[in-house]
């Protein structure tokens, strides 16, 4: 394997003159950055490794031939990117004092047991007492430490990130995130996450976060593709055929657009990540353009400082010399294949065009020529350490190099368009699909905003943008989300129908299909085969067995609900939903203890849950018919409740329907599933009560399980308030008996 040009790039000078380069960077006082003209797209050789599928062999398979530059990468933070925790490579310290989560009540606490960490949250009572408690152990590690390190806990092969994170800076505090809205112990590993923190690991088909094996770090192949073709004829002594070694990238070799690509494959930091038709987080390989991988979307104008290829061509010593044989790139600074520089000797690569002498005579007369020794640190003042927004305690060094003044303002970016996002390609902009992955970037940027206008626009101009496309499986799907989540059930079907048409074989659209004819009423066959389809091709989705386990009690199969949810809950334990509605329908019958575990499993998962146990009602039906509700005695001798003041909203059962009162009027409520699907919108509340005949929009009476009421609308000044959440849960009378649930035998 070759070596690239940029490995030794810290002993040569720069192809350059110095007029050139000091011309372009006496821009002083800049306060906006613009965008930097595209580099040119000159074509990148052939690389067999990358042209045909070649499997991947890990960094062992490089280091027996590469033990220097294998060596000196694992000095980088790169190698330390991913890796699991151990006792023998702890930097936290202890944490003194818990960390408590004001908007939740929980509290955090990082404890040692036999030479492992655990992070424990719980809920203190007025005595002082604990209430709830739940503990997951650190088992893996993402971040180098540099700036910060997360956990994440393994459950049967699935990787769930923790809510505490060590910064460097500071100690402990809460994972990016978690203050605004905490996930607790339920965020599961994004395929994303660890396609650039980890070396390529072994995903489950469609399982996000489920992996038969991960890999340390961001290993060779990242850079240079994957290596068993290399491997294969390199140690049965094959010579090259031709003037280089096409066995595997080298991106010497490369233009310097495709080797800027593979920096920015990670190094890009944007709001929305869009994935192309037909690419998945693993696909991308080295020499290949990004942006047939990625659709990348800015928030309109905002910077973004951890997209540190972005910011670095936007830099005037990047602009002089991107033309030039050795242009000022990511790898000058930072070659993977070399130690990393020592702090007193980064500014030699910053030398070899600003010559001290020549320095030292221009700014004669100047007051900034003390800070310009030939010793003097330029990193610290032209690429100053900054803040970013979205990690806590975290400073990166801001790429843009520029001549910075003490007190200017921040740099800022101009803003184009009215659209909240703004695409980081050009082909996004104009392109043939250009409206196409503008839809779908303005699909996931409304979603993760929860903006229902804007979630509106996208839909309809990702509609616009398809017409009457049939090859675009993953912008069909996409779209069949959106309008699911606006409650537009036939546009969510008619989209999902032809995401299903053009690949059968997506368990996840097979799901959202199977749902959305359920909410029509559409034949249960049907509905049944989408589920079964779905999950014969992935076993593992617990959360799609659970939602199948809803289905078949929903439809009087309660035996094989019972079996569905044992078996997603033996693949995901912590489940918290699939717990509570598995104890719904034990306590169909009435048994004492089965209901009273599930329920007991449920709480200890998530203590919130017992306020849907203090609102648990039985429903009677005939048909489609409710013939009578009642509330229930909670099923635990005890539970963890928020006090509810006079004003809250409330429910009550009445002979035939739930009245939900103390509600503003003109309010919209909402009854959705635990997952925030909407099974009934009721009108505007005239009064302070609305009277639900416990019905789906589709007209069945409602069935077991867990159940949220949203109620929105505005205050007497006429300004929204924040969306209220009142959980209850419902348990369904066996129709073939007379009621059996004697309210006292389901208590423990």
């Amino acid at each position: 394997m070759m070596r690239t040009p940029t490995s030794s790039w810290h002993r040569f000078p720069l192809v350059l003159t110095a007029i050139v380069v000091l011309a372009a960077c006496e821009q002083r006082g800049q306060s906006s950055a613009a965008a930097a003209p595209p580099l040119p797209d000159e074509p990148s050789p052939l690389f067999r490794n990358v042209s045909a599928l070649t499997a991947y062999v890990g960094d062992s398979a490089c280091a027996s031939c590469h033990a220097q530059e294998t060596t000196a990468y694992r000095q980088h933070a790169m190698s330390q990117s991913f890796h699991q925790w151990t006792a023998a490579t702890r930097v936290e310290k202890a944490l003194p004092a818990p960390i408590a989560h004001d908007a939740t009540g929980f509290s955090y606490s990082v404890d040692e047991e036999g030479g492992q960490l655990y992070q424990t949250e719980f809920l203190t009572g007025p005595n002082g007492k604990r209430l709830h408690e739940l503990k997951r152990r650190m088992d893996y590690v993402t971040g180098s430490g540099n700036v910060a390190r997360t956990y994440f806990t393994a459950e049967n092969g699935r990787l769930f990130q923790l809510p505490l994170t060590w910064y460097s800076e500071h100690g402990w505090d809460f994972s990016p995130g978690y203050r605004v809205s905490n996930a607790r112990f339920d965020r599961v590993m994004p395929d994303r996450c660890i396609a650039c923190h980890a070396s390529y690991p072994s995903p489950l088909p469609f399982a996000e976060g489920k992996y038969a094996e991960v890999r340390p770090g961001i290993g060779c192949e990242r850079c240079h593709g994957p290596g068993a073709l290399h491997v294969k004829e390199r140690t049965a002594g094959a010579k090259a055929d031709s003037g280089y070694d096409n066995t595997i990238v080298n991106p010497a070799r490369l233009p310097l657009a495709r080797r800027m690509d593979i920096c920015e494959q990670c190094h890009v930091h944007t709001a929305v990540s869009v994935l192309r038709e037909g690419k998945d987080e693993f696909s991308y390989l080295a020499s290949q353009p990004l942006r047939d991988q990625w659709a990348f979307f800015k928030q309109a104008g905002s910077i973004d400082i951890v997209s540190h290829a972005d910011r670095l061509r936007q830099s005037a010593c990047f602009l002089a010399t991107r033309s030039t044989a050795r242009p000022l790139e990511c790898a000058t600074c930072h070659d993977p294949h070399q130690p990393p520089p020592a702090a007193g000797s980064r500014s030699l690569v910053c030398q070899t065009c600003h010559r001290p002498d020549s320095l030292a005579k221009r700014l004669t007369r100047s007051a900034s020529l003390a800070d310009h020794a030939p010793d003097a640190d330029c990193v610290s003042c032209h690429m100053p350490k900054v803040g970013e927004r979205g990690v806590p305690h975290g400073t990166f060094t801001d790429h843009w190099i520029r001549v910075t003044q003490p007190g200017a303002p921040p740099p800022t970016v101009a803003r184009t368009g009215d659209s909240p996002i703004e695409p980081f390609f050009d082909r996004d902009k104009t392109g043939s699909d250009a409206g196409i992955y503008q839809g779908m970037g303005g699909i996931v940027y409304a979603t993760l905003a929860t903006n229902t206008g804007a979630l509106t626009a996208a839909a309809a101009k990702l509609d616009r943008a398809l017409g009457a496309d049939t090859t675009r499986g993953e912008a069909h799907f996409l779209l069949g989300v959106a309008y699911t989540q606006l409650g537009k059930t036939a546009d969510a079907i008619r989209a999902l129908e032809r995401a299903v048409r053009i690949d059968s074989g997506r368990p996840d659209r097979l799901r959202a299909l199977a749902q959305a004819y359920e909410r029509a009423g559409r034949d249960p066959a049907t509905v049944d085969h989408l589920y079964q389809r779905a999950l014969s091709l992935q076993p593992a989705l617990a959360w799609v067995r659970a939602d199948y386990a809803d289905y078949l009690q929903a439809h009087g199969r309660r035996d094989e609900a019972i079996k569905a949810y044992r078996a997603a809950l033996a693949e995901q334990p912590s489940l918290a939903t699939g717990w509570f509605n598995l104890g719904t329908v034990l306590a169909e019958s009435g048994p004492v203890r089965p209901s009273a575990d599930a329920f007991q499993r449920a709480v200890n998962l998530d203590p919130s849950l017992g306020e849907a146990l203090s609102r648990l009602y039985e429903v009677r039906a005939e048909g489609s018919a409710v013939t009578g509700v009642r509330q229930l005695p909670p099923p635990l001798d005890s539970l963890a409740v928020r006090e509810r003041g006079p004003r809250a909203i409330q429910m009550s059962a009445q002979a035939t329907t739930l009245r939900i009162f103390n509600v503003p009027p003109r309010s919209l409520i909402q009854i959705q599933k635990s997952d925030g699907s909407t099974i009934r919108a009721l009108t505007p509340v005239a009064g302070w009560a609305v009277e639900w005949n416990l019905t789906t929009d589709a007209g069945a009476p409602v069935a077991a399980g867990l159940y949220r009421a949203q109620i929105t609308g505005r205050d007497p000044t006429g300004r929204p308030f924040s969306p209220q959440l009142v959980y209850f849960g419902v348990v369904r009378a066996r129709s073939d008996a007379p009621s059996n649930i004697n309210p006292a035998s389901i208590r423990r």
